[in-house]
């Protein structure tokens, strides 16, 4: 199994009915990133949990029942960390959830593909930047905290997940060039490259805010397919 440096987020998703999982799984030839390990019941995952390490907790409400409420469910609940609580919108145990865990992230019924892996891309970016320094590039910091580009003369751009992500592969590498499927493998966890103008995209949106900001000091270049973070 990959570790996290290899670009392997391992998730548990804990689902009884295993529908969460099931859409999960169908989609894991794209999401490469990812790998998706089922459970039943907040039982079965307590049975294991010591024993396994995982970057993100998915619970589905088909688990969350009038006794996962007990003092010895709750305790559980409070130790997986980060967790994505996946609920109906009239869900009678949200307020308590609420009450009862810290800051909870809740994700409600229905909803697109997408916007379950945006909320899990957005925790783990969380999670990952308390374990970041700020990177230096030339006379620019990239500032991992605020998700910011600054200046050494203070002037300071604001980053979009996908920006801030884009920018923290490119600069791992300093100046090298970095394989676009890298890049997509990274920020979305997509392969097969060739279907996909996603990146270039937003490297076109990024290189223009650079350039309103910071003028050519520092920019995004390209080499067939290939990309690279240039400044002084």
């Amino acid at each position: 199994m990959l570790n996290k440096k290899n670009n392997m987020y391992k998730i548990a998703v804990i689902d009884k009915e295993k529908a969460i999982y099931s859409i999960l799984d169908e989609q894991k030839e794209f999401f490469i990133n990812y790998t998706w390990f089922h459970f039943k019941s907040i039982k079965k995952f307590t049975e294991i949990k010591n024993k396994e390490t995982f970057r993100i907790y998915l619970i589905d409400e088909t688990v969350i029942t009038q006794d996962t409420f007990n003092s010895y469910i709750l305790k559980h609940f409070k130790e997986l960390v980060p967790c994505l609580f996946i609920l109906s919108p009239n869900n009678r145990f949200k307020d308590r959830l609420l009450k009862n865990l810290f800051m909870p992230n809740i994700l409600i019924k229905p909803f697109k593909f997408n916007y379950l892996i945006k909320m899990v891309n957005q925790i783990l970016i969380s999670q990952d930047k308390k374990n970041f320094k700020n990177i230096n590039l030339g006379n620019y910091v990239l500032n991992i905290s605020e998700q910011t580009l600054v200046s050494k003369t203070y002037k300071k751009i604001s980053l979009t997940d996908i920006e801030f992500k884009i920018f923290v592969k490119l600069a791992q590498h300093n100046n090298e060039y970095v394989k676009k499927d890298e890049v997509l493998t990274k920020v979305w966890g997509i392969q097969n490259s060739y279907k996909t103008h996603t990146l270039e995209t937003h490297i076109y949106r990024l290189r223009k805010k650079i350039a309103n900001e910071f003028g050519k000091d520092l920019t995004i270049v390209n080499k067939i397919g290939n990309y690279a973070l240039k400044y002084n």
